[in-house]
C-alpha cells in the first residue's frame, strides 16, 4: 500500500513538473513580442520584449471617443474570420480582452472583395466601436507572429512611431472593394511583373544580361522605379556558358507591402564558330616574267 502511494505521488510530481514546464515555455514564446497601442495617435508598435527594439509599426483605428479599453492584457484567441457587431466581419482577428479584438477593417460579408471602402480610409483615426482595426497586412502579421498570451498595452502614455510604409487610400466610388494590402493572389491591387514583349528568352552568347531591363513592373500606388528598386533576384545567367537558366524575381509594393514573385527561364546560345579565310600564296613568277620587269 505504501509502495503504491509513493508511486502515485511520484507520478503526480512528474505530471505537475511537466505541466509547469509546458506553460513556462508557452509564456516565454508568447512574450517574444509586446504590442503597444496609442488611442490618441491611432498607432500600433510591436517591440521585441527583451530588447525593446521596434519590430513593426502600424496605423490603426481605435474606438470613437476613446471607446477602446485602456490597460495591459494578454491575447486569448484567434479567428481567420470573425463576426462583429452590426452584421459585419473582421479578417485575421486576435482577441485582446472580452469583446475587444485586433482585426481588419470591417467586411460586409465573408468575401475578400467586400471591405468597406469608406471605413478603410479612416485608418489612422478613431473610427471603431471599440476594437482596433488594422490593414489586412498588419492584422495578418499579428495573427501569424504573435502567439496567444502576447502582452498588449493600450493607452496614451507612450509615444509610438509611425510606419515607414505610406498610408494608402482607396476609391469610395464603390461601397466595397479589396484591401490593397491583402496578400491574396486574387487581389487586383497586387503589383504586376511581366517579361517585356521585345525581350527575348534566348540570350546571345557573350552578350550583356540585366533582368531589370527585360521586365515590365506596375502598381496602383508605386512607381516603376520604386518597384524595380525593391526587386530581389535569385539565380544568375552566365552568358559565356551555353545552357538554360532560371531567374526568380520578387518585387514588393512599398505602399501595400504586397509582394509578387515570378520565375523566368532563359537560354544562352552556343558560342559562335569562328570562320577563317585562307590566304592564297603569291604565285611564283616565271623567268620570262622576271626578265620583263
Amino acid at each position: 500500500m505504501k509502495k503504491k502511494r509513493m508511486l502515485l505521488l511520484a507520478a503526480m510530481f512528474v505530471f505537475t513538473f511537466a505541466f509547469i514546464r509546458f506553460n513556462t515555455v508557452d509564456v516565454q514564446a508568447a512574450s517574444k513580442y509586446t504590442i503597444y497601442v496609442n488611442r490618441r495617435t491611432n498607432l500600433v508598435n510591436v517591440t521585441n520584449s527583451k530588447t525593446g527594439k521596434l519590430v513593426k509599426a502600424m496605423y490603426c483605428s481605435t474606438g470613437r471617443n476613446y471607446r477602446t479599453i485602456r490597460g495591459t492584457y494578454n491575447t486569448t484567441a484567434k479567428y481567420k474570420w470573425r463576426p462583429l457587431i452590426h452584421g459585419v466581419y473582421g479578417q485575421y482577428s486576435t482577441r485582446i480582452h472580452g469583446a475587444y479584438l485586433f482585426h481588419s477593417v470591417p467586411y460586409y460579408s465573408i468575401n475578400k472583395s467586400q471591405v468597406s471602402t469608406k471605413e478603410y480610409n479612416k485608418l489612422g483615426q478613431q473610427a471603431s466601436a471599440g476594437c482596433i482595426r488594422l490593414a489586412v497586412t498588419d492584422a495578418k502579421w499579428i495573427y501569424d507572429h504573435c502567439r496567444l498570451g502576447t502582452k498588449v498595452v493600450i493607452g496614451e502614455g507612450r509615444t509610438l512611431k509611425k510606419p515607414t510604409r505610406p498610408k494608402v487610400r482607396v476609391s469610395t466610388k464603390k461601397r466595397a472593394g479589396w484591401d490593397p494590402t491583402d496578400p491574396d493572389s486574387r487581389n487586383p491591387y497586387r503589383p504586376k511583373l511581366t517579361l517585356k514583349k521585345k525581350a527575348t528568352k534566348t540570350i546571345a552568347y557573350g552578350s550583356t544580361f540585366n533582368i531589370k531591363n527585360m521586365v515590365n513592373v506596375s502598381s496602383s500606388y508605386a512607381s516603376s522605379d520604386a518597384l524595380l528598386k525593391s526587386m530581389k533576384v535569385k539565380g544568375k545567367v552566365n552568358t559565356k556558358k551555353a545552357g538554360t537558366y532560371k531567374v526568380q524575381c520578387t518585387i514588393t509594393d512599398p505602399y501595400t507591402a504586397v509582394s509578387v514573385t515570378k520565375t523566368f527561364t532563359f537560354k544562352v546560345g552556343k558560342k559562335p564558330k569562328q570562320t577563317t579565310t585562307e590566304k592564297k600564296a603569291p604565285t611564283e613568277l616565271t623567268t620570262e616574267e622576271k626578265t620583263a620587269e
